[in-house]
């Protein structure tokens, strides 16, 4: 009995201290940068992985399969890998760090493929 209520103790401590708010895998020492760097200097960081904090500015509205930081020429749309996660349709205009691939494209949009999101 003593062994099953340990097991159940530890599985339930676990689950309190995962963030209720994180997406995807979680960091796993890839380089911070700044928001406004990674937009400042695209080339810098093309094809790289990075882990930025910025504000959603907009969700996919029907399945949260998407985001997209800031507006006009330098905003940057999130995608997530293999679609291995969506974020809840509520979330515009909260903080997040997003963990994943940069990719500046031929046509100078700017495009990232997170692996993790954890919202603020």
């Amino acid at each position: 009995m003593k062994p099953i209520l340990l097991a159940s103790l530890l599985a339930l401590a676990a689950c309190a201290s995962t963030p209720k708010d994180s997406y995807g895998v979680g960091a796993n020492g890839t380089p911070r940068v700044e928001a406004t760097a990674l937009m400042a200097n695209p080339a810098l960081y093309d094809g790289k992985p990075v882990l930025f904090t910025g504000t959603i500015d907009t969700v996919c509205p029907k399945a949260g399969c998407w985001v997209r930081f800031g507006s006009g020429e330098t905003a940057l749309m999130v995608t997530f890998k293999d679609r291995a996660f969506t974020l809840p349709l509520d979330c515009n205009g909260r903080k997040a760090n997003v963990e994943g691939v940069f990719t500046l494209r031929p046509d100078g949009k700017r495009t990232f493929v997170a692996t993790g999101v954890q919202l603020l």
